[in-house]
């Protein structure tokens, strides 16, 4: 099973080399973050995106189809949830080979990590994770605009706001030690237990995005498999049952 989420920053840079890269990784949940409906992946993919954005929305010149929050996936959407900010947030459960994962998928201050905006946010979707259903399995992914390792950003409060949500809720972040990353996926301890996590990202040289790609693979234990494609990867286990 793959998870991805990548940053395609309002398509500024080539479509086709985008679509082509997120190709690349056949994943089975996709959650990119400043889109469009103009990156449509193909037909074994169902979406759920947040509304479109009008030509001035918030005060920004946006083109015709934007959207700050897709969800795709090849599983079934069983069913999807309101959240604090339809515009930015998007909330599905999905029907996977592990069991039912609910996918929440989201930017964390829209217009950095910096400001009111930034706190309103937060603040926001601190009141959506505490709706979660504690006895199920849960993922948070997107852009959150905060540095989990090395340099505190946006600030070490923010940091460890969303770190003693994720205990809380007993979840842990696999992309928390990605240096001068705000792009993440958070999952519940339940969820990956006796699981292989790979982790793989890409673009880090910035030339599609002004984000890096991440991808991880959930897996049963097995040999570490050769990775024969240049992305930087990692792999850690899961605690056992």
């Amino acid at each position: 099973m793959k998870i991805l989420t990548w940053n395609v920053e309002r398509l500024k840079h080539s479509k086709k080399s985008i679509l082509d890269k997120i190709e690349e990784f056949k994943a089975d949940i996709i959650v990119l973050t400043e889109t469009s409906s103009e990156l449509t992946l193909n037909a074994n993919y169902n979406s759920k995106s947040t509304k479109s954005l009008n030509a001035t929305f918030d005060n920004v010149t946006y083109k015709l189809g934007e959207n700050r929050t897709t969800i795709w996936t090849k599983y079934r959407i069983l069913k999807s949830h309101k959240t604090f900010d339809n515009f930015t947030s998007v909330w599905s459960e999905i029907e996977t080979e592990f069991g039912i994962l609910n996918v929440y998928g989201t930017i964390i201050g829209v217009f950095g990590g910096k400001g009111t905006r930034f706190e309103t946010d937060l603040n926001g979707q601190l009141n959506d994770f505490e709706n979660f259903d504690k006895t199920a399995s849960n993922c948070i992914i997107g852009d959150l605009n905060i540095y989990f390792s090395g340099y505190a950003y946006p600030s070490h409060k923010a940091k460890n706001t969303l770190n003693q949500t994720f205990e809380r809720l007993e979840m842990e972040n696999f992309t928390s030690e990605i240096e001068e990353n705000v792009d993440h996926i958070i999952i519940s301890k339940e969820f990956v237990k006796n699981k292989i996590i790979q982790i793989e990202t890409w673009n880090l040289d910035k030339k599609l995005s002004d984000h890096k790609g991440i991808c991880i693979t959930i897996k049963e234990k097995e040999k570490r498999s050769h990775n024969s494609k240049g992305f930087v990867a990692s792999e850690r286990r899961t605690p056992e049952a």
